[in-house]
């Protein structure tokens, strides 16, 4: 399978050139031909924005690739009876598919944020060979539809929650305990205890996170609101999503 060796190929160029990332991505993403001479000013306006385009995968693929590579020149080397190991991993179709999948999330990600955490997990996979789970796939779908908004949104919302309701790092455990937006923010201004995020804002990232179930909602009825707007439980995933921004020192 030819695709496992250009992920091997591709770890290696990392590896080895890391001082000089950015102008290989650079020269490796430039335009094959230059239209320009035969179709003029006509195409003139449609190559401009798709360079625009262009340039915006291109800081994502960057971030990307500079965080992978960190990741993979520490603690690892890439001699012969590693490729063996890598060869093996990567004779099963699947584990090429999802280390494809997460480079491909990387570049069509929202922020530059997720697309450095992206690299730093497909550096992990490289490092660890383990079969990608179900956390890793909602972890991954999460981060390619963050903005850097949610990221900061997130982490302030982890914290709170953290501390206002059972004030441990595992509260996480706490799965079945059923929590609104609406309840962080009091009606009279500078009562401490509200939030210091706008809720609209916060409402947006509370939904979102709900989508790629990286939050999860009640099921409804008595008691419970279920999937209203702003109103979640947490999960093991909200944790690990938590640690992972933590370890990367992102805000």
């Amino acid at each position: 399978m030819k695709e496992k060796n250009v992920i091997i190929d591709f770890t290696s160029t990392a590896i080895n050139n890391i001082s000089n990332l950015d102008d290989i991505i650079d020269k490796a993403l430039e335009p094959i031909k230059d239209f320009t001479d035969t179709f003029g000013d006509l195409i003139a306006p449609i190559k401009t924005t798709l360079s625009i385009i262009s340039l915006s995968k291109k800081l994502r693929f960057k971030s990307f690739l500079k965080s992978y590579s960190k990741c993979i020149t520490t603690n690892y080397h890439l001699d012969d009876d590693e490729i063996l190991r890598l060869q093996k991993y990567f004779s099963n179709p699947d584990n090429v598919h999802w280390v494809a999948d997460v480079i491909d999330n990387a570049i069509l990600s929202r922020s530059l944020k997720s697309a450095s955490l992206l690299g730093l997990i497909t550096g992990r996979i490289i490092k660890d060979k383990t079969p990608i789970n179900d956390n890793d796939i909602i972890i991954i779908k999460t981060l390619k539809e963050l903005t850097d908004i949610d990221i900061s949104n997130f982490k302030v919302l982890y914290r709170y929650i953290n501390k206002r309701y059972i004030n441990t790092s595992s509260f996480y455990l706490e799965s079945n305990l059923e929590i609104r937006s609406r309840d962080f923010y009091d009606s009279v201004l500078g009562k401490s205890g509200n939030i210091n995020v706008d809720k609209f804002s916060l409402d947006l990232t509370i939904e979102r996170l709900k989508r790629t179930e990286a939050l999860s909602y009640g099921e409804g009825g008595l008691g419970s609101v279920g999937n209203a707007k702003g109103a979640f439980t947490i999960n093991p995933i909200t944790n690990q999503l938590y640690l992972l921004l933590e370890k990367a020192n992102m805000d």
